[in-house]
């Protein structure tokens, strides 16, 4: 079970006394560039007042409890949330179920009883688009108003546009569906990777020459596009040039089951149970059926060699030090 050193509080019952805190409001999927920086400001503000440093966040997306459907998927997993703001230095995690009556809060009550009483706000930060209170009706500004009221700041951290583009959770689940690893690389900061235990399978991958790692990617993630990609695999702390087919495997498999497969280029390494993160640079094909297993091997061949190139042209090095959340993941078994 993962144990971080900050302190995390699941329900507001927890909270015992705390000292006064900078804290940072939203859902922080992702950890995208616009996360960062509002974290970042966070724990500067709380370093320079001799406050904590607090976070208030959701288990999962209030979209998701409201219509108990995955209308939300995510682009991390909780315990990669959990990691990244650790990283990031924040002292205390309040991450709370928003079903504990959060969609019947009005922002006053959020704004007094919550942000105020019981977390001990002197600061807060928040995005652009934050909005809080039942029927989401909170605002930045009525946030600032209850701040003066009650005796806390408000600070709003303002929209961050890379190429053109808002970099928001939204357009990179939208990008991430769309197979755009690149734009997604560019707004998240990093490349978008998957993490999970590598499995044993019916070693397919073997039998056609291109031996593979196998994982299960965790349900409700963001999903890329089916197809081929040219990806870095973190492994033990190293980052390994590969590429990886997200899909069903039509050609050889019977089963909707949606897997990684991941190929080590150049190398023939054993890697069951371990514990690996497949990050997406480049999309080079969509998954389709072959006629025969030996036409799949010819293509995944030149899906091979292709991959390689890429890897060549821009060095792999330059993403194995992606993130230190990702690599921190390497050690972990379960999520929270």
């Amino acid at each position: 079970m993962y144990n971080p050193f900050m302190e995390i509080y699941r329900s507001a019952c927890e909270i015992s006394a705390l000292r006064p805190a900078a804290i940072a409001l939203g859902f922080f999927d992702g950890m995208h560039l616009g996360h960062t920086e509002l974290i970042r400001r966070t724990v500067a503000f709380a370093k320079e007042r001799d406050l904590y440093a607090a976070v208030f966040t959701f288990r999962d997306h209030p979209k998701n409890i409201m219509t108990g459907t995955l209308a939300v998927p995510r682009l991390s997993t909780e315990a990669e949330k959990l990691i990244a703001l650790e990283t990031l230095g924040i002292d205390c995690v309040f991450d709370f179920d928003f079903a504990d009556g959060f969609h019947e809060m009005t922002p006053e009550a959020f704004a007094k009883d919550l942000l105020k009483d019981a977390f001990a706000a002197e600061a807060v930060f928040c995005g652009f688009n934050f909005r809080f209170g039942a029927g989401a009706t909170g605002s930045t500004d009525v946030l600032a108003a209850y701040g003066k009221a009650f005796g806390f700041e408000a600070y709003v951290v303002e929209p961050i546009y890379i190429d053109g583009r808002l970099v928001s959770s939204t357009i990179i689940r939208h990008s991430v569906g769309d197979g755009d690893v690149d734009t997604v690389a560019r707004l998240l900061g990093r490349p978008y990777g998957i993490s999970g235990n590598v499995e044993h399978g019916r070693r397919l991958g073997r039998s056609l020459g291109f031996p593979t790692a196998n994982i299960i990617p965790e349900p409700g993630l963001t999903l890329p596009a089916f197809g081929v990609y040219v990806t870095v695999t973190l492994v033990d702390g190293e980052s390994r040039p590969s590429v990886s087919n997200i899909g069903i495997n039509p050609t050889i498999s019977a089963e909707n089951a949606v897997r990684i497969e991941t190929h080590i280029l150049d190398t023939d390494t054993e890697l069951y149970n371990k514990k690996i993160v497949v990050s997406f640079l480049k999309m080079l094909r969509e998954e389709r059926r072959f006629e025969s297993e030996e036409a799949l091997k010819k293509q995944i061949a030149t899906d091979a060699e292709e991959a390689r190139r890429y890897h060549s042209s821009c060095g792999t090095a330059r993403f194995s030090g992606q993130s230190t959340m990702r690599s921190t993941l390497s050690g972990i078994q379960e999520t929270p």
